[in-house]
């Protein structure tokens, strides 16, 4: 008595329905809230929750369906990055300016390029003739 290969069809054509289906566990009618979210009824004849009529569902969210709005959340953070990058910008600007930056590197890079070696005229070590006095 095992599985026939018509069971295990069976088995996973249900896994593949209950994958792809919207709204697996049915609505309670007489629930204070019986569907999540805002906009949304609780249709009694299917058990599901469904958009009111002005209402289109959009990524498990009901908007409204006459006249599409784009996100608040993605207008604000556009104008918060735009805003703290020019604040970033300027704030650079002020300190390379103020510690005259530019023509500090420009300096080191010119020693390193010279390779000149400072006090080449000073002998250290024991080659000088003794001090008689």
């Amino acid at each position: 008595m095992g599985l026939k290969t018509f069971d295990i069809a069976a088995i996973i054509l249900n896994l593949i329905h209950c994958a792809y289906t919207d709204n697996i566990l049915s609505c309670n009618v007489t629930a204070l809230h019986p569907c999540p979210g805002e906009h949304k009824i609780c249709n009694e004849s299917t058990g599901r929750c469904e958009c009111l009529p002005e209402f289109t569902l959009v990524d498990d969210e009901c908007e409204p369906s006459n006249s599409y709005l784009p996100p608040r959340h993605t207008t604000t953070a556009a104008v918060v990055t735009i805003f703290t990058l020019a604040l970033v910008v300027c704030g650079l600007v002020l300190v390379i300016r103020k510690y005259n930056l530019i023509e500090y590197a420009r300096q080191k890079i010119n020693m390193r390029r010279n390779n000149d070696v400072m006090y080449e005229d000073v002998m250290i070590g024991q080659d000088d003739p003794p001090l008689t006095p």
